[in-house]
C-alpha cells in the first residue's frame, strides 16, 4: 500500500479536477484496472431508490450487474442495503445467492468484491470488482478498494452536489427569463408573472423548469 500512495494522491487531484459524476466514475474505474489491476469493474449508483450501472470496464461486469437488478440479489445489493464489503470466493460454491450465484457462474464470473460507496448521510452505490478465476481478490486487494471505495465516493458526492448547483442555477435562469417573457406579453409585474408560473406548474403536475421552457421557446403559456 506504501507504494500506491502516490498513485492515490495522483487520483485524488484527477477526480477533483472532473466536473461530472459520469468523468468522475470513469476515473475511477481507470485507476482501478490500470493502477491497482484488478480484472473489471463497474460503478452502481442508487437513483430514486433503484440501483443503476453508471459506468463499467467491459460487458463482464456489466452483465453481472444487470443479473443483480434482475434477480434482485447479489454482493452489490447487499452491501448497499448492509454491509460495507461483500467477497465472493467462487460462485461455483457460493450459497448466499442461489438465482445470482449459478447465474453469474455460467456467464464465466467466478470472484466478486463488491465495496459500498457511501458519505456521513448517505450510500450512493458500490464499487464493483469481478474476476473470471475463482479466489482471486486477498487481503491486500479488499484494502486498496476500500480505499478507492473512499476516493470515489467523496469525489461522486463532490460532482453530485456540483451538478445539482448548476441545474439549479440554470433553472433559476430560465425561470427568469420566463418571468421577463410574461412581463412583457401581459403586462405583469415580476410578482404577479411568476405566480402565474407557479399556478400552471401546479395545476399541469408539471416542475417550474419545465413550464419556463415552454414560455421561453413558445412565447406563450402552455394550453
Amino acid at each position: 500500500m506504501t507504494d500506491q500512495a502516490g498513485d492515490f494522491g495522483e487520483l485524488a487531484m484527477s477526480l477533483h479536477n472532473q466536473s461530472t459524476v459520469l468523468g468522475t466514475v470513469e476515473g475511477v474505474l481507470q485507476f482501478a484496472v490500470e493502477v491497482l489491476h484488478y480484472d473489471h469493474a463497474s460503478v452502481l449508483l442508487m437513483h430514486r431508490k433503484h440501483a443503476q450501472t453508471i459506468a463499467a470496464t467491459d460487458e463482464l461486469i456489466t452483465a453481472a450487474d444487470q443479473f443483480q437488478i434482475d434477480l434482485g440479489e447479489g454482493p452489490s445489493l447487499l452491501a448497499i442495503t448492509d454491509h460495507d464489503d461483500v467477497l465472493v470466493e467462487d460462485t461455483t460454491t457460493e450459497l448466499r445467492w442461489p438465482k445470482w450465484a449459478p447465474t453469474a457462474a455460467a456467464n464465466g464470473i467466478r470472484s466478486a468484491l463488491a465495496i459500498r460507496l457511501f458519505t456521513t448521510h448517505t450510500t450512493s452505490g458500490a464499487l464493483n470488482l469481478v474476476s473470471s478465476e475463482p479466489f482471486i481478490f486477498n487481503e491486500s486487494d479488499r484494502q486498496a478498494a476500500h480505499l478507492l471505495a473512499l476516493h470515489a465516493s467523496i469525489a461522486i458526492c463532490s460532482a453530485q452536489v456540483e451538478a445539482n448547483l448548476r441545474q439549479a442555477i440554470d433553472s433559476r435562469k430560465e425561470v427568469g427569463q420566463a418571468v421577463g417573457r410574461l412581463m412583457e406579453r401581459y403586462g405583469l409585474d415580476a410578482i404577479h408573472a411568476f405566480g402565474v408560473l407557479q399556478r400552471y406548474s401546479q395545476t399541469r403536475n408539471e416542475r417550474l423548469r419545465t413550464v419556463a421552457l415552454h414560455v421561453i421557446e413558445t412565447g406563450n403559456l402552455p394550453q
